[in-house]
């Protein structure tokens, strides 16, 4: 996956969210007590970006299989104090991740996907706090096999130990150092560590003038889109949707423009999607949606097929009728080619 559009976009991102409820800096007698009130475990939603380095073995593994500095991962998740009704012990957390990890650039494997991820939360001290999780992985790997290039999609399990180190700033943000193992049969295993911040926001629900569940709303996003196969150029892509909200789930439906790469994707169609949405803060929400897309690609004698649809949004209420949205989509087509990433930015509008 080429990554680096994502990549700049997230981090601006995360610089926002930093200070979305900025306070003043403490004074420096004060820090180290300020950095260790800021690993907040309230519950509540929480954020991650990090990136680093790491190493693919056995399976199809071959030539360099150092991932060149090009491994990151994106998590977005929910805190809880209990399992199915059951208190956790003091100092213990579930959280549940939504992640984007990027395995890097070994020889021959550009590995990427998609996990859903449960992690024990524990609280060490009142600066340090450790993470174990494990999850299902959907991975797709642009490589070539017997001189014929493919996207190779395959389930396998993300497990991950993290620990986090209370900083001075927003309430919550932290240092994280984590570690990533990827376990997938009949193909290459691999191993990283990354390194950035994070931070875990208190409990929060959207302001009452801007709570959009009930209505209806309409709107448009544009961007560009990226064919995950070589010989492809990057193509501007335009999408229309429309959505309605219940509480932290929604559901909508998209036209979309992929636009023409200019050798083997020019597809557009229509997708449904299921949508869980995250308050973040009174005024901003992620949210995580997956679904049937259905299109044609004009590159291939209009030939139709079914698709599944992936988008990782960051949504802003401006008003009660009005949200900004910035969001990243993955088209996987389960038949070994032509998997598309599009990065969008737009409005909505409530009807």
């Amino acid at each position: 996956m080429r990554a680096r559009h994502l990549a700049a976009a997230l981090l601006a991102l995360q610089a926002l969210l930093a200070h979305a409820a900025d306070l003043p800096a403490p004074p420096a007698a004060a820090a180290a007590a300020a950095a260790a009130a800021n690993d907040n475990d309230d519950g509540g939603a929480y954020l991650s970006l990090a990136f680093g380095n790491g190493r693919i073995h056995g399976g199809n593994a071959s030539g360099e299989r150092w991932m060149r500095g090009r491994t990151f991962e994106v998590r977005a998740g929910r805190q809880q104090d209990d399992v199915f009704g059951h208190v956790l012990p003091p100092d213990w957390r579930l959280r549940v991740d939504f992640v984007h990890y990027n395995e890097g650039h070994p020889d021959n494997n550009h590995r990427d996907g998609f996990a859903l991820q449960w992690l024990a939360v524990h609280r060490l001290s009142h600066v340090w706090t450790a993470e174990l999780g494990a999850g299902p992985y959907l991975s797709m790997n642009t490589t070539e096999i017997g001189g014929r290039q493919i996207d190779d999609a395959r389930l396998g399990l993300l497990l991950g130990a993290g620990l986090r180190l209370a900083v001075p700033g927003p309430p919550g943000t932290h240092l994280r150092l984590g570690y990533n193992h990827v376990a997938m049969r009949s193909v290459h295993r691999s191993d990283a560590l990354v390194l950035g911040f994070g931070r875990q926001f208190g409990p929060a629900e959207p302001a009452p003038d801007v709570v959009p569940d009930g209505h209806l709303w309409v709107g448009g996003t544009i961007g560009t889109s990226i064919t995950n196969m070589a010989g492809t150029s990057g193509a501007h892509a335009g999408v229309i949707e429309t959505r309605t909200y219940a509480d932290r789930w929604g559901v909508g439906a998209k036209y979309l423009f992929e636009g023409d790469d200019g050798a083997r994707v020019d597809r557009r169609g229509v997708a449904g999607q299921v949508w869980y949405v995250q308050p973040v803060t009174p005024r901003f929400c992620m949210s995580a949606g997956v679904g049937p897309y259905v299109a044609a690609n004009r590159r291939d004698d209009n030939r139709k097929a079914t698709n599944l649809l992936i988008t990782f949004q960051a949504e802003r209420a401006l008003s009660a009728r009005t949200r900004a949205i910035v969001n990243f989509n993955r088209v996987k087509t389960f038949r070994k080619t032509n998997d598309r990433d599009l990065f969008q930015f737009g409005l909505l509008r409530r009807f």
